[in-house]
Parts: C-alpha cells; sequence; structure tokens
C-alpha cells in the first residue's frame, strides 16, 4: 500500500506511507531531505559505496542532492515506513542556521518517532494541513542530530559545477546531448561526463532524467494530462515516462495522480 500526501499549506513537503515496499530503487536523488521512520523490516541505503541499515523503529535520513540507491537486502522483502520530504529552506528557518546537514544517517530517537507520527496523523485529520507547532516540535528535535560543523563546499555538487546544474534544470523540457552539456561548461564532452561523474556519482545524462522525472511530477494535479506532461518533459511516449517514473518513485504517474485526489 502506498499513501502519498502533498501538504497544502507549506510548499514542497509530501509525506509517503509505504506498507509492504518489494521494489529496490537504483540510484537518485531528491532535491528535500528524507527523513524516513521505519515501522517494518530493515531499510538499506547505498551511498559512496558504503550500506546504511535502519531497522524498525529507527529514523533514516538522506541530505538533499545526495546520490543513493535503496536495494532490497533479500528476496520477498517487505519493508514498511514513513517518509517526511522537507525542502532544505524549512529545516534551515527553523534552525535558524543556513546549510543543515546531517552525517549521521541512521539512529535511534523514540521522542522524535513520536513526534513525526503526531506531525502524520495531525496533517490527515486537518486535511492536508500541516500544523506549524508540531512541524517546529519535530525539527527542533530532529536537528539536535544535525552536524555543526558542516562545510557547504562538501557538497557533491561544487561550486565550480554550478554551471552545469544550472543548464540542465534549465533545460529539462529540450532536446539535450552530452555534447551541448560539455559546451556549455566549454569542456571535451568526453572530460566532462568524467568529472561529472566523479563529482556527483551518475552520468550527467542519467542525472537530467532523474531531474526530469521529480520536476515533471512536482508539476502533477488533478487535472493534467498525464501524456501531454511526457512529451512536455521530452520523454519518448507515456509508457516511457511512467516506465522511469515508477523506477524513481515507486508508483505510476496515474497512481500517484490518483492519490492526489483522493
Amino acid at each position: 500500500m502506498t499513501e502519498l500526501i502533498k501538504v497544502n499549506n507549506i510548499e514542497d513537503i509530501e509525506i509517503l506511507t509505504m506498507v509492504g515496499q518489494k521494489q529496490s530503487f537504483p540510484n537518485h536523488f531528491h532535491n528535500t531531505f528524507c527523513i524516513s521512520l521505519i515501522t517494518e523490516g530493515i531499510e538499506c541505503i547505498e551511498m559512496d559505496k558504503k550500506l546504511i541499515y535502519s531497522k524498525k523503529i529507527f529514523i533514516s535520513i538522506s541530505n538533499p542532492y545526495e546520490i543513493h540507491s535503496n536495494p532490497l537486502m533479500y528476496k520477498n522483502q517487505k519493508l514498511s515506513f514513513h517518509t517526511i520530504y522537507f525542502p532544505q529552506i524549512v529545516i534551515d528557518e527553523i534552525a535558524g542556521r543556513k546549510n543543515v546537514f546531517f552525517e549521521k544517517r541512521s539512529f535511534k530517537d523514540l521522542k522524535l518517532n513520536t513526534y513525526l507520527i503526531e506531525v502524520i496523523k495531525s496533517t490527515k485529520k486537518n486535511q492536508n494541513e500541516l500544523n506549524p507547532l508540531l512541524l517546529k516540535k519535530f525539527i527542533e528535535r530532529l536537528i539536535n542530530h544535525s552536524s555543526e560543523n558542516f562545510k557547504k563546499d562538501d557538497l557533491m555538487f561544487k561550486n565550480n559545477w554550478d554551471k552545469a546544474i544550472k543548464f540542465i534544470d534549465e533545460n529539462l523540457k529540450n532536446n539535450v546531448n552530452l555534447e551541448t552539456m560539455a559546451s556549455s561548461c566549454k569542456m571535451d564532452k568526453f572530460k566532462f561526463a568524467k568529472s561529472f561523474k566523479y563529482f556527483c556519482g551518475i552520468s550527467p545524462m542519467n542525472y537530467m532524467l532523474i531531474r526530469r522525472v521529480f520536476e515533471a511530477k512536482e508539476t502533477i494535479s488533478k487535472e493534467t494530462n498525464l501524456t501531454a506532461l511526457a512529451y512536455e518533459f521530452n520523454f519518448t511516449d507515456m509508457s516511457h515516462f511512467s516506465r522511469q517514473f515508477n523506477r524513481y518513485i515507486g508508483l505510476s504517474p496515474k497512481k500517484y495522480q490518483q492519490n492526489l485526489s483522493e
């Protein structure tokens, strides 16, 4: 069972409840923090060639734009969890400092678990309106686990790659190839591809595909024509869009749209 809630009163916050996940996810990233409470099974995150395990009642965290995958530990595994997706700006504003970052990706904090469940129950009860006081209480507890001395320069997107990332983000709806990307940075395409993967962990074309999927997801409403959206974001056809959407989001665009209507 998959349930997705888009919070109405605070932009870019989503709540996902997954019961019995049986699908693994390849390398990908989110533009938000992913704060998950594991309620059944053991979650596995692969990041920087390291495996991070979170068992039942543990909290797991990935920071914005971190490349990671979610392999299943064994066949027929059932994994259940609640995840809240928070934009960086929301965490930073409540924390009172910029660029909050979590080096500790898995930990146990029973009081934080209680606050997370309170946030979810309250949001459902109030027709997808998130209670600001509950949100503040949750994040103030959460940032106790953050890293005080994180340097912004340690992010996977080094400052000298801002131009490449900006070019990709501005061309998600255009037909862009590797050579065009490299030209935007005045680099040979082979050197560009090798350097990009070194800094980012995935190829530039795969990065663009993931950004297209997540950007398209953000534009879906109850009235969206999904086929038109697929072509708008330069997918070959609806089948291609649906396949890639399910690969990274865990459900089809149609099912995602239906969840918004429920």
